[in-house]
């Protein structure tokens, strides 16, 4: 009880002096030992709160639209690629051009007869992208194509070269297949085809002129053209084949031309023995005879002995002929390798003669006749195109 008593004298005390301003302090030992009593008051006292500045709220990231979530696409500048490839090849097509008839066309060479043909190349074009059809024969000065002439080209338009130029056709008339002289030619604009991807065919009259002559006038070409789907890149490539045996074609043909004019230039040479035999038809057919009988026995022996001994020769080749050969060249009389030799370049001859003969022009006519007949089918649309977006 006591002490309860003097805590409360103690108490009244202390609030009586933080009340009064004038009280002064007492010495240091009584305010020692009075905090140290008021130690447990001041520590039941409540804490005061602070309170920290709330800290800014982060911002909540983007959530990706569904489209850019899926698997199958993707972003950033391989994928815009990627799309505006797989546009481009939507867009890719086949300019169809039916070539009909030509009007007025002048003559080259009054003394020859003229067949001419049409060669259509599409401008800007990579690769190039070009056809021909096949000459009218004795067509002259009006010529009409057909089906039979292979009077419908083909060319394939790439959309990722061709988007951002305008769509132009170049029509060239050539008066002969092997003279290749030019008649005339002109430019066909088809942007408004090619764009509007019109399926109906579209007549065109082009006029032809020739910068090099005076009169500009050089005839007209009747045509058709329209848009397709594009050909498959297999039979592309087969297209490009055929291309490349035309490109031969014309070279060889030139060849011949080459030939024939040396063979001209030879004759004026040989002009006083050729006088001489028709002077002296009797003895002249006399030696034609004698030359041919010559001639016939030596090809006789040629086939009964160098034909067999080939085909054994081809047959046994790995085993026993380059051993022969080798030896022979030292040890055999010198007529039997000169034989073997002649035989083996005879075949190597013939063969590409045969060859030629089977990528000739006209060979490849028919065939080209036969596939555009195949095309035209059901079964051959759905083969040979591509399906149209």
């Amino acid at each position: 009880m006591t002490r309860k008593s003097n805590r409360r004298s103690q108490r009244k005390e202390a609030t009586t002096t933080h009340s009064d301003p004038t009280h002064t302090a007492e010495p240091s030992s009584d305010s020692s030992s009075s905090s140290s009593e008021f130690a447990p008051e001041v520590r039941n006292l409540p804490i005061p709160i602070v309170l920290k500045p709330a800290s800014p709220s982060k911002p909540t990231p983007k959530q990706p639209s569904p489209l850019l979530l899926s698997p199958t696409k993707k972003n950033g500048p391989e994928a815009t690629i990627r799309q505006i490839a797989e546009s481009n090849d939507t867009m890719n097509g086949t300019i169809h051009v039916k070539v009909l008839t030509a009007r007025n066309l002048p003559m080259l060479d009054f003394g020859k007869r003229q067949d001419p043909f049409v060669m259509v190349q599409l401008n800007n074009s990579v690769p190039k992208s070009w056809a021909t059809t096949d000459p009218s024969f004795h067509g002259g000065a009006n010529p009409e194509w057909t089906e039979r002439s292979n009077n419908e080209l083909e060319l394939f338009y790439n959309a990722s070269v061709m988007h951002d130029k305008g769509t132009t056709l170049t029509f060239e008339v050539y008066s002969d297949e092997s003279g290749d002289e030019l008649i005339g030619s002109a430019q066909q604009s088809i942007s408004s085809i090619v764009e509007n991807r019109l399926t109906k065919p579209t007549a065109f009259t082009i006029h032809l002129s020739d910068e090099k002559h005076s009169n500009g006038n050089r005839g007209e070409l009747n045509v058709e053209i329209w848009f397709g789907p594009p050909v498959r890149k297999v039979f592309r490539a087969a297209g490009r084949a055929f291309k490349l045996l035309d490109a031969r074609d014309a070279m060889v043909a030139m060849l011949c031309s080459m030939t024939t004019s040396a063979c001209g230039a030879v004759s004026d040479r040989f002009q006083l023995p050729m006088d001489f035999a028709k002077s002296h038809r009797k003895l002249s057919m006399a030696l034609a005879v004698v030359f041919g009988f010559v001639a016939a026995a030596a090809l006789t022996m040629f086939v009964a002995f160098a034909v067999p001994a080939l085909i054994v020769a081809f047959i046994t080749f790995p085993f026993w002929i380059i051993p022969v050969l080798v030896t022979s060249f030292f040890t055999a009389p010198l007529w039997l390798p000169i034989l073997l030799l002649i035989g083996l370049f005879l075949l190597f001859i013939s063969s590409f003669v045969f060859g030629l003969g089977i990528t000739s022009g006209p060979v490849r006519r028919k065939s080209a006749f036969i596939l555009n007949k195949i095309k035209h089918s059901e079964i051959g649309k759905r083969v040979i195109y591509e399906k149209s977006a």
